[in-house]
């Protein structure tokens, strides 16, 4: 009767020992684009990805933080493309290629953060075969130098990656661990830029 009551003690401290102190859940970062309309379509005028001068292409870019804790996060905007490397997962390092943009937020755990992103090409050169595009805006920001280059003007890409504060380095990290592994978080989206 001792045993069944030391054994009962026992189940009984254990399951109210895992309800009070359940296991943390996988911390993690999401990020997403959508269209003009908020949905996962229409991400170009005419759903054409072949995009003349002036022309305004409107996304919602959205990041929701599962991290378990306030995070400070940047979001890196940069124009790549089909040659320059993309961020390597497996890694964990982010693309070679500085960011035109930055966007910057303090996120509560469990936060979703969610804003437009309006731009368009302003101007481009060709040179040999290929399109130089020289100035783009990005929500109502004017960025102007020799900003990317594709053959023929195909295969343009703007690449968005997630940064976030490291307490434990003092600096922006691309990539974190959780459960042993390196996570990151980013997306791209491709575009042509038409020569007429």
């Amino acid at each position: 009767m001792i045993a069944f009551a030391i054994i009962s003690t026992v189940i009984t401290s254990a399951v109210a020992y895992m309800y009070l102190n359940p296991r943390p859940g996988e911390s993690f970062f999401a990020m997403w684009i959508l269209g003009s309309g908020g949905m996962a379509e229409h991400y170009y005028p005419n759903d054409n990805p072949n995009l003349a001068l002036g022309q305004d292409v409107k996304w919602t870019i959205g990041v929701y933080n599962h991290m378990n804790s306030l995070q400070y996060v940047v979001l890196r905007v940069k124009l790549l493309n089909a040659t320059i490397a993309s961020p390597n997962d497996t890694a964990g390092t982010p693309s070679p290629v500085a960011p035109l943009l930055e966007l910057r937020r303090v996120m509560v755990d469990n936060e979703t953060w969610s804003f437009p992103f309006v731009w368009n090409i302003q101007n481009y050169t060709l040179q040999s075969g290929n399109v130089l595009i020289t100035e783009l805006a990005l929500n109502q920001t004017l960025i102007r130098g020799e900003l990317a280059r594709a053959v023929q003007g195909y295969n343009f890409r703007f690449v968005f990656e997630l940064w976030s504060y490291d307490s434990t380095t003092q600096s922006l990290v691309f990539s974190w661990q959780s459960e042993a592994v390196v996570r990151s978080v980013w997306t791209q989206i491709w575009f042509n830029a038409t020569i007429t």
